[in-house]
């Protein structure tokens, strides 16, 4: 066999190697155990390694090269910007009537650690042996450890700082937006809410306590000589923004063209672009969008960058289409914004979409209603139409052909019975050690009572998502009716800044019969022992500090650990068409397929699953909970779940309710995946 490249052989095991040279001069030789004896495993894992490596010595060598490109003074604004808007937030977080300030102080020390890390360059999204022997020494508990190296798993998957908002950031400042710049972009992103997060966790010190501006006292910790801290607003304040990183399209340069045409009530010769800063903002103000700003920013610069960023005053029903049919021409992994500065018909020309790659129809109809947003906002004023009650532009009027199902080369595969009957066999249900010690066996005979234990029960017999179930109230479940049940509907949880949220569609709110094996296990017991604590959220440890995170905080940082679990003990399954792996909405997938018989009403199927009905007899068949009532309905879905599922739990059995303190729930520690 060919010597593998990047390798060599000790002991019948391979391993990779490289030589790096430092910036200093030295050279270090890199050792990876590829954990294979097998030629042809160490020749495909060499060649990962090699090409990740390289990427990761470019970027590092472009850090050590930037500042000869970017002026200091900007590197200092965009940290010092950056810093007094995230310590604003945390101090405003502070007084929303947090109930435990000393624990979230302590929080704020494990994310200051967490982007600490991540700022590093080459940093990868896991805590080594020695970062975490280095935290420990820095007086971090094990349960604070586990939460930086969730932390920095979402810091350096870039789901903190996006690409595109950076790219922006770095055309509005008249640099190239390379990967490079990018690259320390983030890095500047990083530091700054490191530093800010750092100094949060003084927030409870006597002398910020007692200071009429706490922001200030914070930032006083960090000035040298009582020199204070120069403020460079950030660009999206300016009233005034600066040339849009897109070229004007020669033919509607003339401000006065179209007058005569106008669509609106008043002609605005203000380019689109002039006013994306004040439709970011009023949509904020008025609930539109409660979530970061970027993604609903980069659609409208998109939109701008499309139509060649008119005077306001010239827009017609032909750039709304012209918007749609980009969208559409537009591969699902394409980054508009490294090419704005480029006419968007020269652009055009060189994308190629495939079936493979094509952008689903729901990602287009969400871009297009972020547009339909921004019409109503414009509508009050600049795009007010000539006649009343009616639409001038209308980004909600297009109708597409009807959604196809996702592809089976692309789809997520489900896990199957065996695999959950695997999962409720880990010590979370029949006895481990403490919080980071779960899913450990012979740790103890423990098995407490929280969203480890009871988030997977709920959704295998329930079938729901998992945002439904993790944001359910304890108001939602009603246990004391003829059928226990849980209510799927809208609510705060699910929400963002008091708005009422969390269901794709009206139709997918719904009551839910409990299948016995839930009633079995003492899932009434442990929801009264969350009612006897106070709390409204049936989960409460999911939403500590009013963040408001639910599924995506168990799927972070709980359910990680208990896929590894199956993955120790049986193969997770995968599509060996797209490489995507089951995950936590695989379960849903199985219990659709539960009901994938000819023998399995339709209706029922998608009453249970919370899928939109057709066609006459669905619409009729609506009616049959006020003809016949509710508990009869419920007990008749009732049976038919209990018929078509499969029972994954027999083998446990019911305990007592033992709640953790609420701060260690649902943290399940080890395992992490290894080799079968």
């Amino acid at each position: 066999m060919p010597k593998i490249p990047f390798s060599s052989r000790r002991a019948g095991r391979y391993y990779f190697r490289r030589r790096v040279r430092l910036h200093d001069g030295k050279d270090i030789h890199v050792i990876v155990p590829l954990s294979t004896c097998d030629g042809q495993e160490a020749r495909e894992r060499a060649a990962i390694l090699a090409a990740q490596f390289d990427r990761v010595r470019r970027t590092v060598n472009a850090y050590f090269k930037l500042d000869q490109t970017i002026d200091p003074a900007m590197l200092k604004g965009l940290f010092e910007s950056e810093l007094r808007h995230c310590l604003a937030a945390f101090v405003s977080e502070f007084h929303e009537g947090v109930r435990d300030p000393r624990a979230l102080v302590a929080i704020h020390r494990t994310h200051a650690s967490a982007y600490d890390i991540a700022q590093r360059p080459g940093t990868g999204n896991e805590l080594t042996d020695e970062q975490r022997q280095k935290l420990a020494a820095a007086g971090h508990d094990e349960f604070a450890i586990e939460w930086v190296a969730c932390d920095l798993d979402r810091y350096c998957s870039k789901d903190s700082v996006g690409d595109d908002s950076l790219a922006l950031m770095a055309e509005g400042l008249g640099l190239e937006p390379t990967d490079a710049i990018i690259g320390r972009l983030r890095h500047i992103h990083l530091q700054a809410r490191a530093e800010a997060h750092r100094l949060a966790a003084h927030f409870m010190d006597e002398d910020v306590q007692s200071a009429f501006d706490q922001e200030e006292a914070l930032l006083a910790k960090r000035r040298r000589g009582g020199e204070p801290l120069t403020f460079v607003p950030p660009a999206a304040q300016d009233p005034q923004p600066v040339a849009p990183p897109y070229p004007v399209d020669p033919a509607v340069a003339g401000v006065e063209a179209g007058r005569d045409d106008c669509l609106f009530k008043t002609y605005h010769a203000t380019r689109f672009s002039a006013v994306i800063p004040k439709v970011l903002r009023l949509a904020r103000a008025a609930g539109h969008w409660n979530r970061g700003l970027a993604q609903y920013e980069r659609v409208l610069h998109t939109f701008a960058w499309v139509t060649g960023d008119k005077p306001l005053g010239d827009y017609g029903h032909s750039d709304v289409a012209k918007f749609k049919n980009a969208l559409l021409e537009m591969p699902r992994t394409y980054r508009p914004s490294k090419d704005f500065q480029r006419p968007f018909d020269e652009v055009l020309a060189t994308l190629k979409v495939t079936q493979a790659n094509a952008r689903s129809v729901n990602t287009i109809k969400r871009d297009l209603s972020y547009m339909s947003t921004a019409y109503q906002i414009l509508a009050e004023d600049e795009w007010a139409p000539k006649a009343a009650n009616t639409k001038a532009l209308d980004f909600a009027g297009f109708k597409f052909g009807k959604h196809k199902k996702v592809s089976e080369k692309t789809e997520r595969p489900p896990w199957t019975p065996e695999h959950m009957k695997c999962l409720f066999s880990a010590p979370i249900w029949t006895g481990g050690g403490g919080h980071l010690r779960r899913l450990t066996a012979g740790a103890g005979p423990a098995v407490y009572q929280d969203a480890a234990y009871w988030l997977p029960i709920l959704l295998y017999y329930t079938h729901a998502t998992l945002n439904e179930i993790a944001g359910l109230r304890t108001d939602e479940v009603h246990i004391d009716d003829a059928v226990p049940n849980l209510v799927i509907k809208n609510n705060d949880l699910r929400g963002e800044d008091g708005v009422e949220g969390g269901e794709k569609n009206i139709k997918r709110g719904r009551m839910i019969p409990l299948h016995h094996e839930i009633l079995r296990l003492g899932f009434a017991e442990y929801v009264q022992a969350i009612r006897a604590e106070g709390h409204t959220a049936l989960f409460p440890e999911l939403y500590l500090n009013q963040a408001r995170i639910g599924g995506h905080q168990f799927r972070n940082i709980a359910w990680g650990h208990m896929r590894d679990w199956i993955g120790l003990h049986m193969p997770i399954p995968v599509n060996v068409m797209s490489g995507k792996q089951a995950d936590m909405h695989s379960i849903r997938s199985l219990g659709s397929s539960f009901y994938a018989t000819s023998e399995a009403p339709d209706l029922m199927r998608a009453d249970v699953m919370g899928h939109a009905r057709s066609g006459t007899n669905a619409l009729h068949y609506s009616k049959r909970t006020k003809t016949h009532g509710v508990d009869k309905v419920l007990a008749e879905y009732k049976a038919f779940m209990a018929r078509w599922t499969d029972v994954a739990t027999s083998h446990l059995q019911p305990h007592p309710v033992k709640l953790l303190p609420i701060n260690h729930r649902s943290r399940t520690g080890k395992p992490r995946l290894k080799a079968l």
